[in-house]
């Protein structure tokens, strides 16, 4: 009896991602990803990718709000 799931013919890609969570900062990440098998949270990383978030933009505008959200509150006091 043969185990997993068969080969596929199709070509893959392989994308090897390391995060560093901070306590305090990314709780709730840390509480999503550590509820799952280890053997699942690509599975759920794929899913919450597709569901939004995915475009470049998104993560740059992002990362942008969070540098100068603070450098513009201490500007508008």
């Amino acid at each position: 009896m043969t185990r997993g799931r068969p080969a596929s013919r199709t070509p893959s890609w392989e994308c090897h991602i390391h995060l560093r969570l901070r306590v305090g900062q990314d709780d709730d990440l840390i509480v999503f990803l550590s509820s799952l098998p280890p053997r699942r949270r690509a599975l759920a990383l794929k899913v919450a990718l597709r569901s939004g978030g995915m475009h470049p933009s998104q993560v740059i505008d992002e990362r942008l709000d969070e540098e100068l959200g603070p450098a513009a509150d201490d500007f508008i006091k």
